[in-house]
């Protein structure tokens, strides 16, 4: 016990320290996650102001570094509200006659105010093992994991057997 209470004081008295170690720490597919979803909640996607549309096009980008194409790929925004578009990514599996699993999340984020917020809305930041900013809990953190988990399969080289 005392062990572990030492143990937290010594974290305790690191401070800012401790999350830019652990940054360094981390392996290099944990690094590759965590730029998708540092880029993700840094791009601001408010409806008033923000683009839902860039940060499709950046999550593209990321998807053809793994090797996707472009046919494999479908921007879309309606000509009304080009800042609300959104993007469609097919990784086609082993077996053309299998079922497809349908991976959905949303891009835009609540409105947000810098003056309402302790810290900046949109630079992700780690305090204590969690994460600030703009959609770190909804949405965000789970379309970064699509897009992670699709570009780990598509570099994989084998595609998944989807039944």
């Amino acid at each position: 016990m005392r062990v572990f209470a030492a143990g937290l004081v010594g974290l305790a008295l690191l401070g800012p320290g401790v999350a830019q170690a652990q940054e360094a720490s981390l392996r290099p597919d944990q690094a590759a996650f965590r730029a998708i979803y540092k880029e993700l909640v840094e791009t601001n996607t408010t409806l008033s102001v923000g683009s839902c549309t860039q940060a499709a096009a950046q999550l593209g980008a990321r998807l053809k570094s793994a090797g996707f194409v472009d046919a494999d790929l479908t921007y879309f925004a309606l000509s009304e509200k080009p800042r609300e578009g959104g993007l469609v990514a097919i990784l086609k599996g082993s077996d053309p006659k299998a079922g497809a699993v349908l991976l959905l999340g949303h891009l835009d984020v609540v409105e947000a105010r810098r003056e309402d917020w302790t810290r900046d809305p949109f630079t992700l930041i780690e305090e204590g093992g969690y994460f600030y900013a703009r959609g770190t809990s909804d949405m965000k953190g789970l379309d970064a994991i699509w897009v992670d988990t699709l570009m780990r399969l598509k570099q994989g080289k084998t595609p998944p057997k989807l039944r």
